[in-house]
């Protein structure tokens, strides 16, 4: 069960014209998309209303959290309550706090921090170990003296030992990293990397982009290299010409770093958010090293684009991807958007609105009911407004044993 688990999360992390329709059955909008005269079906989409409202919501993921052999979806409020949603039914997700006063503005982000087997949360200034049996008890939470606002949090092997550290950057205090020491309850090591934006790291700004073999970093226009391959020294890379400056959250983007184009190095897909005219982008890694890097951009919207998931959405063996307009920015009406890599190369492109008039902030995607295809959950960042969970009905799920 839990190798299945983690190659559903993997999924989840990898990750002519077109009509729409939209219904409503049983209280719920179906929404689908295909495009005109495509051999194969693109993916229809349910919405399932998980919850409603809130203040400065963020620290989202989708992890097993209480080891059942499916996804569960986490959602955190700026200095306040971090909740997980257990999902046991597309219509019936249970609410259980995790834990208060997360010591964030907005970054978190779920991982195996002491190696006990279960996955804890780190929200910017502490973390909280799960207690084993989430469902009936609260996480028990630890200062780490890690950075308090927090835009942006990361998990990933920075120093090459083979364990995941913890990246934070915010406009405020910069760009670190955080070092777990053996007893994660005594206080993380700090290193910095540079200067900080607002926000651009996450949800998966980190990869080895020059091909040496270890992680460096892309913060909106530039990226950090990982010199000694420890994380002690950081060169700045001033190459990409993305981002906007003029805005009052300059420089504000969404990363992910991947072999989007599958010839073997790294490539970097980023949107613009905390704007009302977000693109997003990819960026090919022309040489390999990351030092000639060709923008494509796949599409202006009058959207702020603050979520991005990469994954295989229609599952052709490529990678989709998904973002969507939160309400702080954002043009009406909002829009959830797909867009289907249509040649597989990223070089053509087919946009699917999903939902609209909802919002969408910091959303991820998974295989949350174990179908085989992707999910997606999204919520708003403030406001009494619904938490949606997006079913992809490419396949359909397989009943579920009793518990």
């Amino acid at each position: 069960m839990a190798g299945q688990n983690n190659r559903r999360a993997a999924l989840g992390a990898a990750v002519g014209l077109g009509w729409a329709w939209y219904a409503l059955a049983a209280g719920l909008m179906v929404v689908g998309m295909w495009r005109a005269g495509a051999a194969g079906e693109f993916p229809k989409f349910k919405a399932h209303e998980v919850g409603k409202g809130g203040t400065n919501l963020s620290q989202t993921s989708l992890v097993d959290l209480d080891k059942d052999g499916d996804m569960d979806w986490i959602v955190g409020a700026q200095n306040g309550d971090i909740l997980w949603f257990e999902y046991k039914g597309p219509d019936e997700w249970v609410r259980h706090k995790l834990g208060d006063k997360a010591p964030t503005e907005a970054g978190g982000t779920a991982f195996d921090v002491d190696g006990d087997g279960w996955i804890d949360q780190v929200s910017g200034a502490a973390w909280y170990r799960n207690p084993g049996n989430p469902r009936t008890q609260e996480f028990t939470k630890y200062p780490n003296g890690g950075m308090a606002n927090a835009h942006d949090n990361v998990a990933a092997d920075i120093d090459g030992d083979g364990k995941l550290d913890v990246v934070a950057m915010s406009d405020r205090q910069g760009l670190w990293w955080y070092k777990i020491p053996p007893d994660p309850t005594k206080p993380w090591i700090a290193h910095r990397i540079g200067d900080g934006v607002h926000g651009a790291v996450g949800p998966h700004g980190v990869g080895d982009l020059d091909g040496d073999g270890d992680n460096d970093i892309v913060r909106t226009n530039v990226w950090f290299e990982n010199k000694d391959g420890k994380g002690t020294e950081w060169v700045e890379h001033k190459d990409f010409d993305f981002g906007l400056p003029a805005e009052r959250l300059r420089l504000t983007t969404r990363s992910w770093v991947v072999d989007f184009d599958k010839d073997g190095d790294s490539d970097v897909v980023m949107g613009e958010c905390d704007c009302d005219r977000g693109r997003l982008a990819w960026f090919e890694n022309k040489d390999g090293k990351g030092k000639v890097w060709v923008r494509h951009i796949i599409a202006e919207t009058d959207q702020d684009l603050h979520s991005l998931c990469l994954a295989d959405f229609d599952l052709d063996g490529d990678l989709d991807i998904f973002s969507g307009g939160c309400g702080s920015f954002s043009k009406a009406p909002t829009r959830w958007i797909l867009w289907e890599n249509a040649d597989g190369k990223g070089g053509r492109w087919i946009e699917h609105v999903l939902l609209e008039g909802k919002r969408c902030h910091e959303a991820v995607a998974g295989d949350v009911d174990g179908d085989g295809d992707i999910d997606i959950c999204s919520k708003p960042w403030s406001g009494a407004y619904p938490y949606i969970y997006l079913e992809n009905l490419l396949k359909s799920p397989a009943p579920r044993p009793p518990r």
